[in-house]
């Protein structure tokens, strides 16, 4: 696997660069991974983007910790933010200034690598003499092509034209840099003495073209426009929302369909808050027409009351959550908070594990959904999927009307045949309308598994289901976990296999109905079980980890249960390579915080003994470490 980090600063399309080097990866036959480490950015503020290029799948979703190569988009960063972490020897860095590099100063850094490892290439300056803008991630690129020979300078321009193809000037502007800058870099290597590297032979640019008559493609695409496309080819008739990160693309492309007239009958409705945005849903489906919206974190808090009221009155509404964190203080990033603070609510929730699955699981909610009458939420990780740009297959239209017939409402309302929905019950029936609606769940716990397998049968890939294991046949030591981090899980857990421990993963998809029989099937065989888990139960520990316990009820074995990953903080290979050889020793703590920082946590507690008036604790926290956004002028 080949792995780039890209350091630049907001305005300098350091997520662009990240994007179009993935494109043109993809471009090549490889497999490629885009993403960036996406937060409160603004223009002018350090950014960092990342990008993995293979011959094979990719899983991991941590950061890029330990660059093949660095690209760095301002060299005022290099001695203001550590961009030189994690770089080893045989790391090389591209770097933009017009200066050399060893006018830059950093000899210090850079002391340790190979000769010719460090180059440097005006792209500012290209950008400008050839897009009239400084913007100097496509020039950038160009010069990657040429340091690397990872991917053909022709690749490159070609993802460059498809991505402004709406724009020929500036497609050609970057175009022109990016040729500018592979002839300038190339001249760079052959002053050193070094040969330029011959691109690989994957060359297969039919992939990029080729599809079949109703849609069906395989594509190099962001996963909230993925899911955009499947929400789409559902054909919802009425699609209602209010934007927040990290679920606006998804809306954002779905609305660029209706008023385009590529999908109709549908109705988009802008409203003015989530609350408003899942009544308009309830609304709709009420009066029979198939119903999508979706939300994250403290929108979905904002829609708690109609979300109960969507699932009493049993509307099958889908709804997409871009799962983040909930404040205060506020954050942005990703976490399990939102979804997880309304397991009790009667919707069914279905966790993603790639944007693959977000897209699978999109169509099969509406088959579950309208079946047993109940809404359906499809969880997938912010930022880590929602803006990840990586391989999809995009399922034809023609495909998903076969597998997903017409909605026939099981109530509608109808002026015609007029009826009450969602009167008044008191106790003489209220808990039998609680039963029924719990019974549809367990309707839904039969279904998820005979859906999942049509759907394997339809598409010709398995994605859904209840649980998925992965090695855990022979395992002593099984970890749960929920989404995009079990592919970080899987690869953790190929290199302790090949190391000779048994350890293996399951992934739970359906947290509700939660799948009790299942995960005891799966589980009840091994010797410990490390559920990791990206929420807090606060003052008692897991929330997931419950759901594992019951399952477990009267099975002997060791139970662990680790919060990992709040507020978007990096769950890495090397963290959990550790942690689950300590658990294998059953010498882990019964509740444990990944990478917890104690030094920190301590000193805020000696500063709250000390004195009354300590002050809030995140904002003193954060100038310990020394962080920019702690202070104000």
């Amino acid at each position: 696997m080949f792995e780039v980090r890209f350091h630049g600063r907001g305005g300098q399309g350091t997520v662009t660069a990240a994007e179009l080097l993935s494109a043109a990866a993809f471009i090549e036959g490889m497999h490629a991974q885009a993403f960036p480490s996406f937060g409160s950015e603004r223009t002018g503020a350090p950014v960092m983007s990342f990008c993995r290029i293979d011959d094979a799948p990719i899983r991991s979703r941590e950061p890029v910790i330990r660059p093949d190569v660095l690209v760095i988009q301002d060299p005022t960063l290099l001695h203001q933010v550590n961009v030189f972490e994690g770089a080893e020897a045989d790391c090389r860095l591209l770097i933009n200034s017009g200066r050399p590099a060893a006018d830059l100063n950093i000899g210090e850094f850079t002391g340790g690598l190979r000769p010719g490892s460090v180059l440097t290439v005006p792209a500012t300056e290209l950008a400008m003499q050839h897009l009239g803008r400084p913007v100097p991630s496509a020039a950038l690129l160009g010069g990657f092509a040429a340091l690397t020979g990872l991917v053909r300078l022709e690749s490159v321009v070609a993802a460059i034209e498809a991505r402004f193809a709406s724009r020929p000037d500036v497609a050609a502007g970057n175009a022109g840099a990016a040729r500018a800058a592979f002839d300038y870099v190339t001249d760079e290597l052959a002053g050193l003495g070094i040969t330029p590297p011959v691109p690989s032979a994957h060359h297969d640019g039919g992939r990029v073209i080729r599809a079949s008559q109703d849609g069906a493609r395989v594509v190099q695409i962001e996963g909230s426009a993925g899911v955009a496309e499947a929400v789409a080819r559902c054909r919802p008739e009425v699609i209602c929302a209010y934007p927040i990160s990290p679920q606006t693309h998804i809306v954002e492309a779905l609305s660029r369909q209706v008023k385009s007239g590529q999908l109709t009958p549908c109705e988009f409705v802008n409203v003015e808050s989530e609350f408003a945005a899942m009544s308009v849903a309830i609304g709709a489906s009420a009066a029979g027409a198939r119903s999508y919206t979706a939300t994250a974190s403290q929108g979905l808090l904002y829609m708690t009351e109609p979300l109960y009221n969507a699932s009493g009155l049993g509307l099958p509404i889908v709804m997409t959550v871009a799962n983040r964190a909930i404040g205060a203080p506020i954050n942005i990033w990703n976490d399990h908070s939102d979804a997880m603070s309304q397991r009790d609510c009667g919707w069914i929730q279905l966790y993603a594990e790639t944007n693959q699955e977000a897209m699978d699981l999109h169509i099969q909610a509406y088959r579950v959904a309208e079946e047993v009458s109940l809404p359906v939420m499809v969880c997938m990780d912010g930022f880590i999927l929602t803006h990840a740009h990586e391989r999809l297959e995009l399922p034809g239209a023609s495909q998903v009307d076969a597998f997903l017939p017409p909605f026939e409402p099981r109530q509608i309302l109808d002026p015609s045949d007029p009826v009450s929905i969602g009167a008044m019950v008191g106790p003489e029936a209220f808990t039998e309308v609680r039963f029924l609606a719990h019974a549809r769940q367990l309707q839904a716990l039969e279904l998820i598994p005979q859906v999942a397998a049509e759907f394997a049968a339809h598409f010709g890939r398995d994605s859904g289901g209840l649980v998925r294991g992965y090695r855990t046949e022979d395992a002593e030591t099984i970890v749960v976990a929920l989404g995009s981090v079990l592919g970080t899980i899987k690869d953790t857990i190929d290199e302790l296999r090949d190391g000779g421990m048994k350890i293996g993963v399951l992934g739970i998809t359906s947290f509700r109905p939660f799948p009790l029989d299942a995960v005891r099937a799966a589980l009840s065989g091994c010797q410990r079980v490390v559920v990791l888990e990206k929420a807090l139960a606060v003052g008692i520990g897991g929330i997931v980890s419950e759901n594992v316990r019951m399952a477990l009820s009267g099975v002997d074995l060791h139970g662990y249960t680790v919060i990992a990953g709040l507020g978007g903080r990096a769950i890495t290979r090397d963290s959990l390579r550790r942690l689950f050889q300590v658990a294998a020793k059953d010498e882990l703590e019964p509740l444990t915080f990944l990478d917890l920082d104690t030094v920190l946590v301590g000193r805020e507690l000696a500063r709250v003994a000390a004195n009354r008036q300590s002050g809030p604790a995140a904002e003193n926290m954060l100038r310990d470490l020394g962080v920019v956004a702690s202070r104000i002028g």
